[in-house]
């Protein structure tokens, strides 16, 4: 029996419609990013640096561990969402979100329980830091409730509603900031800090699921007979090996970090990959619009379509993220400073990384277009070579040259990878992510950077605050202007215009 109800969606592959998604991502991600800044900022002047590197300890193995946990399931979600709702088939949209929550909520909570019992193991025999044991006990508490939001998140995005799936994290962080604030203040240091990510978890997950039922209101009315486990999980079991894969090259750097060097260099290396946040959320938010659209047009078989859809979303990418790069370019220590003077030295790092994710917003979202057009085994490889070549260079690098060494081996994995993705890319499905304007974009933050370059570095500036400021409030600007005169292409100067004009009649008005 199908349902009465038009099921609600929005995964038209026009500009308009993705612009629209794009803005509720970025927007929101954008969001998080600054309320984790102001959270970081809290933190790193309330405990010291060792403090700081134990409870990042503890985080990063909890966000390991949900990766497991899901199974691969968010991402199932997204894709057999999106193929259901792109067919207006809203029982088995249904179905897919429900067997996917179903199933993570019983594996992380057995995952809660073994990662509370392995707690004194992972924390005092992996990272010789024992101190942690007690962090990672807490923390694991959340391991449910933050796999569960992954699902959540992934079937709203399945249904394209992204100004929903946007809200989550910046809920997520502000709930974060308003548990931590009082608990610092009180003098409860990491600990403290523990138990309000746990609350925060909880609570984001119960937000996520009140957003997803205003999004279709019988989300969890049962329909067992439209589960299809199998099917599901086939496509899902897969990314649970490609994402840990993934999480292994992202995270190799600050797990070794954990186990090769002291407490601190965690702490500060932390922060540079905070510092990067701003530019991968950019990339992040708006691949996670291209998702679903892949999924839908790949099934219907319109390279087309998709070649004109990769090809904008990879030249948003880069001309949002062009003026964060060119800003932690520029001034890498300063940044680095408003956290703390001992966090000043993680600058060449953080030099390191922003050229390679630079490389990697100016190739696309590559492996989303092989991912979700069915092949996670390829994407499965991809990551299993370069995750190897990370730990290798890690274990090389960082007992020689620390956070440095650790940035270089990141850094050369991902490019790798990404060179890899284009060439796969091209050879299944005959397309690229690049176009004209998204040259005109890089060379206009590359002359941007140029003019404004002697400004930032050659002046005696009396504070590092005052440096980084009037530096962004000169490149961005003037990016902007370069930008428009020589890269915005014509699509985007008619949605900035339809854009404006709510604006124009409110003030005629």
């Amino acid at each position: 029996m199908t349902e009465r109800r038009p099921l609600r969606t929005e995964l038209a592959p026009d500009a308009r419609t993705m612009a629209r998604g794009a803005a509720a991502n970025v927007g929101g991600a954008l969001t998080a990013t600054v309320l984790s800044f102001a959270l970081s900022l809290l933190i790193t002047h309330e405990i010291r640096a060792g403090a700081f590197g134990l409870y990042s300890i503890a985080l990063v193995t909890v966000l390991l561990g949900q990766v497991v946990a899901t199974l691969g399931l968010d991402v199932g979600a997204v894709r057999f969402v999106a193929l259901r709702a792109s067919q207006g088939d809203g029982e088995g949209a249904r179905g897919s979100l429900q067997a996917a929550f179903t199933v993570v909520a019983g594996v992380s909570s057995v995952f809660a329980l073994v990662l509370y019992w392995q707690a004194p193991w992972v924390a005092g025999s992996f990272f010789h830091k024992p101190l942690a044991t007690e962090l990672v006990r807490i923390v694991a508490f959340s391991l449910p409730a933050l796999a569960l939001t992954r699902v959540v998140i992934g079937s709203l995005q399945g249904l394209g509603v992204m100004r929903y799936s946007a809200l989550v994290n910046p809920i997520r962080v502000a709930a974060n900031i308003a548990v931590a604030l009082p608990v610092l203040l009180l003098g409860y240091g990491a600990k403290g800090l523990s138990w309000a990510f746990l609350a925060a978890s909880w609570a984001t997950l119960v937000v996520a699921v009140a957003l997803l039922l205003r999004a279709l209101p019988a989300a969890f009315v049962p329909v067992v007979k439209r589960w299809q486990v199998r099917p599901l999980l086939r496509f899902s079991l897969p990314q649970t090996l490609t994402a840990m894969l993934l999480q292994t090259i992202l995270w190799t750097d600050t797990l070794l970090l954990g186990r090769l060097r002291v407490a601190a260099d965690v702490g500060v290396y932390t922060i540079v990959q905070r510092l990067l946040s701003p530019a991968q959320t950019v990339s992040t938010a708006t691949g996670q619009m291209f998702a679903p659209r892949i999924a839908a047009e790949d099934a219907r078989g319109d390279r087309g379509t998709l070649e004109v859809m990769l090809k904008r979303v990879t030249y948003w990418n880069v001309s949002l993220a062009i003026p964060v790069f060119a800003l932690l370019l520029l001034v890498p220590g300063p940044l680095l400073h408003l956290f703390g003077p001992t966090y000043a030295k993680g600058a060449t790092a953080l030099t390191i990384l922003a050229a390679g994710q630079l490389f990697n917003a100016a190739t696309g979202p590559l492996g989303q277009v092989i991912n979700m057009s069915g092949r996670p085994y390829l994407t499965l490889l991809n990551n299993a070579a370069v995750a190897a070549l990370n730990i290798v260079g890690c274990l090389i690098l960082i007992p020689r040259y620390g956070i440095t060494g650790a940035a270089c081996s990141t850094t050369a994995a991902i490019t790798l990878v990404n060179i890899v993705k284009l060439a796969q890319v091209r050879m299944l499905f005959g397309i690229n992510p690049f176009r004209a304007e998204t040259g005109r974009a890089l060379l206009a933050g590359a002359l941007a950077t140029a003019v404004v370059a002697p400004l930032a570095l050659l002046v005696d500036w009396p504070s590092a605050v005052l440096q980084v400021v009037v530096t962004a409030a000169v490149l961005v600007p003037l990016y902007a202007a370069f930008f428009w005169w020589s890269a915005a292409g014509p699509e985007e100067r008619e949605l900035l215009r339809l854009r404006g004009r709510p604006l124009l009649a409110v003030k005629s008005s």
